[in-house]
């Protein structure tokens, strides 16, 4: 069965259709869960060119710059076998709205630095 974005009544009746011609004699899974929508390319070129600058401007290259700002604003701690480790998740796998927030932190810290990136990406 292929994996089906539903947006509408249409797309619907066609995921219900293609349900009910499955073949019972096979066992099936069948997972439904909330689109998730990842970032823009317009995003992620802005925010790769935000922290290869901010480097260039601070003296770090790109990612090291990446890795803090990951770590400033991504980690967080949970415990694993009774100790407490640090969690830095990959950027990649925040959705849109938790890109946008992430960036806005990211562009935040720039400007406390004096830095700011110019419209151009």
């Amino acid at each position: 069965m292929p994996k089906l974005k539903v947006t509408s009544n249409e797309e619907l009746e066609h995921a219900r259709k293609l349900i009910g011609e499955l073949d019972l004699s096979k066992a099936w899974e069948i997972n439904v869960k909330e689109y998730d929508h990842q970032r823009s390319i317009q995003q992620n070129r802005k925010y790769w060119k935000l922290v290869g600058e901010l480097g260039s401007f601070l003296g770090y290259s790109t990612e090291e710059i990446h890795q803090m700002m990951k770590y400033k604003y991504l980690s967080y701690k949970q415990e694993l076998l009774g100790d407490e480790v640090v969690v830095v998740p990959s950027t990649s796998n925040l959705s849109i709205k938790e890109f946008i927030d992430y960036l806005s932190h990211v562009e935040g810290f720039a400007h406390t630095l004096g830095f700011k990136l110019e419209e151009t990406y």
